[in-house]
């Protein structure tokens, strides 16, 4: 019997600066990311510097989305056809390095929301940009992507552990409600610029042309189906997400649990062993299955929530924290290596753009909109005292939210499950 061939695979060097690219990206970003609704919260009304009004930690969350709409396609177009996408990531990385270090020292909400603004602008292209270098270099990418996308969470866990464990040990005060998180980012941005200049030369695409950007919003325009419907059920999926990004934090401190931003590690931890496994389970069930496991899972991990505030239960908090793994390797990894799959080669930076634009721009604009008016009636409503932070409404709202868009995204990817949608390649080359 003939021995099937071997699969190809990526130098050891190049996987090891690709490694270092999507941990050092992910730290950047979880400095803070997990207190920043802390942060706003205690600041809030007459709270702390009381810079911030009632229903703002949930209407920041806009600021991520409108970076996330038109920037990325932008960015992802230069790095097609115009400037090496290695370059194009150290700009990026400057940028959110300016960023950071204004939100570190600015005392109003307007300042604090355009610099917060500035730095989404500049981060969304930039993990863009992570996923589109990763795909040119890797030779074997549905089973060698799974392993950046490791580094990447152990970026996020040791981010979270510095803030939540290392700076309290080190000081003895917490820091999750105060600017430093930013200033540690701010730090953290610049380092990863100077990183970004060692990578791999990752010139624009040979075949791209001028008409890169036209011809990726061509692959929409064309009424491509499986294109069309995978950014379809990305933004069904990613509206309610906005919840748990900025309030799973907020939450484990108004329920009292010790170094929140520590414990929400164990999500990452979580992540880590799914993501591990994400070859295995993708040769046996395939993309579109896993994205549909992550979906449900965001719906349980919120009613686990809900279940917290109801019944005082840290075994079901635990749990929502331990669905991480599937909520994110199976929806937010998944689906990059879904897109990578169904597009050309020379439109992968623009595709990958729009990709980001779908699930980071007009998904999170929706969402924060939902989560600041939930907030603001829920939670922080104005001029009520003490306000009531009702946890139980708040977190069942998005667990139906959630289950609701996977149902939805269930009809739309019956194609897809039962490998009618195994052509795509094919469909969009053709198209």
């Amino acid at each position: 019997m003939q021995a099937a061939p071997e699969r190809p695979r990526s130098s050891r060097r190049v996987l090891a600066q690709l490694s270092a690219m999507m941990f050092l990206q992910s730290w950047t970003l979880g400095t803070w990311a997990m207190t920043i609704g802390t942060f706003i919260t205690a600041n809030t009304g007459e709270a702390g510097r009381g810079t911030f009004s009632a229903g703002f930690a949930g209407y920041s969350a806009a600021a991520g989305a409108v970076g996330g709409l038109i920037a990325p396609v932008l960015v992802g177009a230069i790095s097609d056809r115009r400037l090496s996408a290695q370059y194009v990531l150290a700009i990026m990385n400057l940028g959110c390095a300016a960023a950071s270090y204004g939100m570190f020292v600015c005392t109003s909400q307007t300042t604090f929301f355009l610099c917060l603004l500035g730095f989404f602008h500049c981060f969304v292209p930039a993990a863009s940009l992570n996923n589109s270098i990763s795909f040119r270099h890797l030779k074997n990418p549905e089973s060698e992507f799974p392993i950046l996308r490791v580094c990447a969470a152990l970026g996020w866990i040791t981010a979270g552990l510095f803030v939540g464990l290392a700076w309290p040990g080190m000081t003895g005060e917490s820091i999750e409600d105060t600017p430093m998180p930013f200033a540690i980012g701010a730090v953290s941005c610049l380092s990863t610029a100077l990183f970004c200049l060692t990578l791999p030369q990752t010139a624009p695409a040979a075949n791209s042309g001028q008409a890169s950007l036209r011809d990726a919003l061509a692959a929409v325009g064309k009424g491509n189906r499986p294109l069309v419907v995978f950014l379809t059920i990305s933004f069904l999926i990613a509206v309610p997400t906005m919840a748990y990004n900025n309030f799973a934090n907020a939450f484990l401190n108004w329920e009292d649990y010790p170094n929140p931003a520590a414990l929400l590690t164990l999500g990452q931890v979580s992540e880590l062993t799914l993501l591990a496994l994400t070859p295995w389970f993708v040769s046996r069930l395939g993309l579109p299955a896993l994205f549909l496991v992550g979906a449900v899972s965001w719906g349980l991990r919120y009613f686990c929530f809900a279940a917290t505030s109801l019944f005082g239960t840290d075994s079901t908090a635990i749990l929502a924290i331990l669905l991480h793994g599937p909520c994110f390797a199976w929806v937010f990894v998944t689906g990059p290596m879904y897109i990578d799959r169904i597009v050309q080669p020379e439109l992968r930076g623009s595709i990958h753009g729009l990709y980001y634009s779908v699930m980071f721009g007009f998904a999170n604009l929706a969402g924060a909109a939902v989560v600041g008016a939930l907030q603001e009636r829920l939670l922080t409503p104005e001029g009520v005292s003490p306000a009531p932070y009702d946890w139980t409404t708040f977190w069942s709202a998005f667990g139906g939210i959630s289950l609701a868009a996977a149902a939805l995204a269930f009809l739309l990817l019956k194609p897809s499950l039962r490998g009618e949608a195994e052509a795509p390649q094919r469909t969009l080359e053709d198209s």
